[in-house]
């Protein structure tokens, strides 16, 4: 066992001493200060004197004498922001006070209390947040519900809309086709045919925009691209605004770059429709001269442009062009609701590109831009487009569901002329009965209708095992309505109103599909 030395002991005693900065008291039982060492004027005891009242001298020794056993007084001010841990252990004789030094541990512990306090006001501010947190994420919730609802309500008006604005235009528009072809009139009543049929066409034109506005308002319109011949689209447009052109006198020009590849990927409807609109634009405002439409293609993207030698726009009109119902000075006593061009912007952005215009009246304007085409490199033959089908070898019975005698007449008439035998339904009921004891060929249903609607009639036919082709005849333009019509069981989807070219042409593509 190792021996220290007794001089290192007592160094090592005062060291501990001093840095403790020990002092003790000792008190008589009279309560008297009899002696003290270590260092009381540490504690603020400057001016003790021996022989009397201890209690006098110390104020925090009142009532803590003569006590029966050790107490421990924790953290006592002493003065000159000190504290002390204070020790009165009891004596045969008197009372030892021995006094340590605690400030420290007393501002750590105060600086530990404070974090303590901060750490608590923290986390009842942090619970405060949370609740504020949770209380908007439910007035969020109940906002983002009542905007779905809105939003809704509003598809279910667009589509409301359409079907009951579509539904007597088919019979307008059909009609005074059937009307046209057949009178053999004079010219004054032919001239009233024309004027009844070009303004059927202008309303179908604007209730198509209105309604398109709306959809793309509320988010609802959606690009389905696919393998589109794009120089059969230009060929279409060419044969479809010619005679137009020639009418008004105009020369109507075409361009197709060389480097234009014959199929891309795209949304065929959604760029004939934005074409449409530019072209009809442009001979509309365009009185004399010419209107040039031009198509060319480059590192994935399909451009156009479409020129004319109208009056041209104003600088302040360009600024506003492409906002929905804006009409420039030289519109207004043309016919339109000013939403072609909106419209246009709106989807061209949707299919990522842009579409500018740029004029200097009176020297005409050029509206042009590009979509996002990608190169189709495969393409599988459309042999169905491309056969016949023979209704004379095999006449094909077609059973026609509508509410409306109008539309179930006229779509009779474009069936028998295509050499189909009709039966027809007033209503869904009347459809799924029919439909089941006369098995016909194919099923022209109607959407809407009394009793139960078309989309419950096709479930109930599916669901008893009627297989043959069901074309669903709706007004609704909407993507949901098509994609709902086609997940319950059709085999295609018609938007009212249909010409008996397209309607002849879509049954015998789905009856050569059986």
């Amino acid at each position: 066992m190792i021996t220290i030395p007794l001089s290192i002991a007592k160094y090592i005693r005062s060291m501990w001493m001093a840095e403790m900065i020990i002092t003790y008291l000792y008190i008589d039982k009279q309560g008297d200060l009899v002696e003290w060492k270590g260092y009381p004027q540490h504690y603020g005891l400057t001016n003790l004197i021996a022989g009397q009242s201890a209690v006098e001298q110390v104020d925090f020794l009142d009532g803590m004498l003569n006590i029966p056993h050790t107490q421990i007084l924790q953290f006592v001010s002493v003065g000159r922001g000190r504290s002390a841990n204070v020790h009165i252990v009891p004596s045969e004789k008197g009372t030892y006070v021995l006094m340590f030094d605690a400030t420290a541990e007393h501002d750590q512990q105060q600086k530990m209390q404070q974090q303590v306090n901060d750490l608590s006001l923290l986390s009842y501010r942090q619970s405060q947040l949370l609740q504020e947190l949770e209380m908007a994420r439910q007035s969020l919730a109940e906002e983002k519900y009542q905007l779905e609802q809105a939003s809704e309500l509003k598809s279910r008006f667009i589509a409301t809309l359409s079907h009951e604005l579509r539904t007597p235009l088919t019979s307008i528009v059909g009609y005074t086709k059937l009307l046209d072809e057949v009178q053999q009139a004079d010219v004054r009543e032919a001239n009233y045919l024309s004027s009844v049929k070009s303004n059927a066409n202008h309303l179908l034109s604007l209730i198509d925009n209105v309604l398109e506005q709306a959809k793309l308002e509320a988010g609802q319109i959606i690009l389905q691209p696919s393998s589109c011949d794009i120089k059969q689209l230009f060929a279409d447009l060419k044969s479809l605004f010619f005679p137009t052109a020639r009418e008004k006198g105009l020369i109507f020009e075409t361009d197709i770059h060389p480097n234009l590849p014959t199929r891309v990927i795209l949304d065929e409807l959604r760029f004939r429709q934005i074409l449409i609109n530019l072209i009809s634009n442009a001979l509309k405002f365009t009185q004399q001269g010419s209107v040039q439409m031009t198509l060319g293609w480059q590192s994935n993207r399909l451009e156009f442009a479409v020129k004319d030698t109208g009056p041209g726009i104003s600088p302040q009109s360009q600024q506003r062009i492409f906002k929905a119902f804006h009409r420039d000075n030289t519109a207004q006593a043309l016919p339109g609701v000013g939403l072609g061009l909106a419209i246009s912007q709106q989807i061209i952005t949707l299919m990522e590109g842009e579409l500018k215009v740029e004029s200097l009246p009176p020297f005409g304007s050029t509206f042009s831009g590009f979509v996002k085409a990608p190169l189709a490199l495969h393409t599988i033959p459309n042999t169905v487009e491309n056969t016949t089908f023979q209704a004379s070898e095999t006449t094909a019975k077609i059973l026609v569901a509508d509410d409306s005698i109008d539309i179930r007449t006229l779509m009779e008439i474009y069936l028998e002329e295509g050499g189909y035998t009709v039966i027809s339904a007033s209503n869904g009921a009347e459809a799924v009965e029919f439909a089941l004891k006369n098995q016909p060929d194919l099923v022209l249903m109607d959407m809407q209708m009394p009793v139960i609607n078309g989309y419950e009639a096709v479930q109930q036919l599916r669901t008893e095992n009627f297989t043959q082709p069901i074309i669903a005849l709706s007004g609704s333009t909407l993507v949901q309505d098509k994609n709902y019509a086609l997940e319950v069981g059709c085999n295609h989807y018609l938007i009212k109103p249909v010409s008996p070219e397209d309607l002849l042409n879509n049954v015998e593509k789905n009856l050569l599909k059986k």
